[in-house]
């Protein structure tokens, strides 16, 4: 969990510094965001030697990398690749021996075989998506199926960036209490993968 300290260092400044080589940015991104990545990684694979591996090869990749990433978004740029390198490992073995079924499709998810299980999976996110309120979803949908930011939504939708994070984040919370943490992230990284 972030402390309220962290609140007075805007991502947009960080990652300003960042470019500029500033190793305290980077510490501060660091101490900001290892906790809630940390805990969405495990929530997913219940290993802390591998959850501690993926997120040091993230951290410094987003160093190496720090004057060619062009990143809108630092919360969402860290989650995606915490979300990235959680089913690579699955997919290699690396994870949880407790799915199976899933880690075949996650191997290709495009073969004949998992055409069913394609449809399925997609239908079982437009159903708790429709079950959103209208508002919440129509952002939703503009987030993760059109791939707006936040700021193009705010503008498209007339609203404040701050209304959209707070519907994404809303979105979010239901959609993983309705279908469970682990079927929605293999849905959302499914999808963009079928996309």
């Amino acid at each position: 969990m972030t402390s309220p300290q962290h609140k007075l260092w805007p991502d947009n400044d960080l990652l300003a510094s960042l470019c500029n080589n500033d190793h305290s940015a980077f510490e501060k991104i660091y101490n900001k965001y290892w906790s809630k990545l940390y805990v969405s990684a495990f929530n997913l694979l219940r290993n802390r030697e591998l959850c501690e591996d993926i997120l040091q090869d993230i951290f410094t990749q987003l160093w190496l990398k720090r004057t060619t990433n062009k990143i809108d978004n630092l919360n969402n740029y860290l989650l995606t690749s915490v979300k990235f390198q959680v089913f690579k490992a699955i997919r290699d073995g690396k994870g949880r021996t407790d799915l199976l079924i899933t880690e075949e499709i996650i191997n290709d998810p495009l073969s004949p075989e998992n055409f069913l299980n394609e449809k399925e999976l997609n239908r079982i996110l437009d159903e708790n998506i429709e079950q959103l309120p209208e508002k919440c979803r129509e952002i939703f949908i503009l987030s993760r199926k059109n791939h707006l930011t936040v700021k193009q939504i705010a503008t498209r939708l007339n609203i404040s960036p701050k209304t959209v994070e707070n519907q994404i984040t809303i979105a979010i919370k239901r959609l993983r209490l309705n279908m469970g943490d682990f079927l929605f992230w293999l849905l959302l990284f499914l999808y963009e993968t079928w996309n």
